[in-house]
């Protein structure tokens, strides 16, 4: 089964450039690969309560071709690229307007007991892996970052707050991505475009908890980390800047 969903972007999406980039995508990413687990029933909203289990987004990798604006609708896709999986999940992710793929992405994600704080197999929620695509999309497999923050630049701290958290009462995946956005100033950011933004979460915050955001400069992309006032890496990310072309969607 692929998922697929007419959506019209709106203004709200927008980044500085007044079209939508990494932050919107990011937005759609989340939206479209939890809607599929929605129309299955076994999504978030209802597997708490149901099972005592709920999905844990471990990984996000997404690519971006180009921006888009406001003058026409996109489709949002998604779909579970590998059959049965026993444990891990990959799902796919892709926007596009017409035939022109825009952006896509891949997400990591697993099933957590949350009485015993356990990884479980999908077998425990009955999960129905008939419906599974397996169409594997055309993006290359995950990124092992250094477990290190040696060598990078701190750029600024964050306090966890209320509006960060999600029903699990902890920070929501999406709160990450401008944190990392944020590391990276306007004369920066102006007449770039991010093509590929990775992001690993590896523990979970709460609120009023302080997490330091750091940046290396590598060959061809940026290293970013997260760090807890302890010491304990939180989360870790990849970011891809080119010159902006002059056209968009």
């Amino acid at each position: 089964m692929i998922y697929r969903k007419e959506y019209f972007p709106q203004f709200r999406e927008s980044d500085h450039t007044g079209l939508v980039g990494a932050g919107g995508y990011f937005e759609y990413f989340q939206d479209a690969v939890t809607a599929y687990m929605h129309t299955l029933g076994k999504g978030n909203d209802t597997l708490p309560e149901d099972y005592g289990i709920c999905w844990v987004f471990t990984k996000y990798k997404l690519h971006i071709e180009k921006r888009t604006g406001y003058d026409s609708p996109l489709e949002l896709a998604s779909w579970v690229e590998n059959p049965r999986p026993s444990v891990r999940f990959h799902q796919a992710f892709t926007v596009s307007r017409g035939q022109e793929v825009l952006a896509k992405g891949r997400m990591e994600s697993c099933l957590c007991d949350l009485n015993a704080g356990k990884i479980c197999p999908p077998q425990d929620i009955d999960y129905p892996t008939d419906t599974d695509e397996g169409t594997a999309l055309e993006l290359p497999p995950f990124q092992r970052f250094p477990k290190t923050a040696e060598g990078m630049e701190l750029c600024y701290t964050h306090t966890v707050r209320y509006t960060d958290l999600d029903k699990s009462r902890h920070m929501n995946n999406q709160k990450y991505i401008p944190l990392f956005l944020n590391a990276f100033d306007l004369d920066f950011q102006t007449g770039k475009q991010i093509t590929d933004f990775e992001i690993h979460y590896l523990r979970q915050c709460f609120e009023k908890e302080r997490i330091s955001i750091w940046r290396a400069k590598r060959a061809h992309d940026f290293l970013l980390t997260g760090i807890k006032e302890d010491g304990t890496l939180a989360v870790q990310a990849s970011i891809t800047f080119r010159e902006e072309a002059c056209s968009h969607a």
